[in-house]
């Protein structure tokens, strides 16, 4: 990495790329905001996947921008490991790592078990539910990033932020503004008074945010759509996301929102023609941005965020009273 490789959002304000070799985002925008200097904290946000040429892209960009961990606290937009994988190796002693109370407690365990392992135990007893066989789901399992490069469990306590945090770097105050949906305790962040965002994967701007079923969400996709309409709200001129080049917001909150109009109006179609439309089947007949020649030959890995996706529009088509939900002995759904 070379100087010329980070970028100069604002004065003080920077992104450093992180590769993320062999997945299909390519890159994490990780942004720093430097501190006044005399002991005033330097804030990181978003740190890579738990990797070392992720964890060593970080250091070097820092490196280049002398700035030290030492003195830089660690902020996070969600829990994912493309974001979260490395905080617990990178945060100095005394520093503080940060988070959305919700995604906080997804990064801290439950009991004696690995927060991480019973997210994807809970993700697989629902496809288990609809029906997936047992080979696949250990296949995926076995190849989500979201395990194999997830940060260590237990290391660091996570300072849960709430709606309206707020945190100050150099010139600069952030402002937490919790929009779940992507997870369920995403946070962007406001740089108050400067138009600029950040907004981890919230909105992206060449490929669209994963929206999954989760647990604790009952309608994942209905509060995406939702904080893209409250984000939407703001004066936002410089969007900082976690992936990709930025490009026009409000442009592209409208672009996402017609997205999944369309996704859902395509989801109710295929159960209509199917009209007994078990999940596999169903995700299998949509249309994908992927390099693979049929759903069979779909990698394992992103079947699982496909099964997912899938998953949240069907969730919402059944609360908006478009589909009906069989829970036999396999969930099978009709189109009403």
């Amino acid at each position: 990495m070379t100087k010329e490789d980070i970028n100069e959002i604002l004065p003080g304000i920077y992104r450093i790329p992180v590769p993320l070799t062999g997945n299909p985002l390519k890159e994490l925008n990780s942004y720093v905001i430097r501190g006044n200097g005399n002991g005033d904290r330097n804030i990181l946000v978003d740190t890579g996947f738990r990797r070392e040429e992720c964890r060593n892209a970080v250091l070097n960009g820092l490196k280049i921008l002398g700035i030290r961990m030492e003195d830089t606290d660690i902020l996070l937009t969600h829990l994912h490991a493309d974001h979260s994988g490395n905080a617990a190796d990178l945060l100095c002693e005394g520093r503080t790592a940060y988070i959305g109370e919700i995604d906080q407690v997804h990064l801290t365990g439950y009991e004696n078990k690995s927060a991480n392992e019973k997210l994807h135990w809970m993700k697989q007893a629902r496809l288990r539910a609809h029906g997936l066989p047992e080979e696949l789901l250990k296949a995926m399992f076995n190849n989500a990033p979201s395990r194999t490069m997830a940060g260590r469990e237990g290391v660091i306590d996570y300072t849960p932020l709430k709606e309206g945090a707020r945190l100050a770097a150099g010139e600069y105050v952030l402002e937490a503004i919790h929009t779940p949906g992507h997870t369920p305790g995403q946070m962007c962040f406001d740089i108050v008074g400067t138009g600029a965002m950040i907004l981890g994967d919230h909105v992206l701007f060449d490929i669209s945010p994963n929206i999954t079923d989760w647990e604790e969400m009952e309608d994942s996709l209905g509060d995406y759509l939702r904080s893209l309409d409250k984000i939407d709200r703001y004066e936002v001129t410089i969007p900082l996301p976690g992936h990709r080049k930025p490009g026009d917001f409000h442009k592209r909150i409208a672009a996402l929102k017609a997205h999944h109009e369309n996704r859902l109006e395509e989801c109710r179609r295929i159960v209509k023609q199917l009209g007994h439309g078990e999940l596999d089947e169903i995700a299998a007949s949509m249309k994908w941005r992927i390099r693979a020649d049929s759903w069979e030959t779909f990698p394992a890995g992103q079947k699982w965020f496909a099964l997912g996706e899938c998953l949240a529009h069907l969730d919402h088509l059944v609360l908006t009273g478009k589909l009906r939900r069989h829970e036999e002995e396999v969930i099978w759904y009709e189109a009403l």
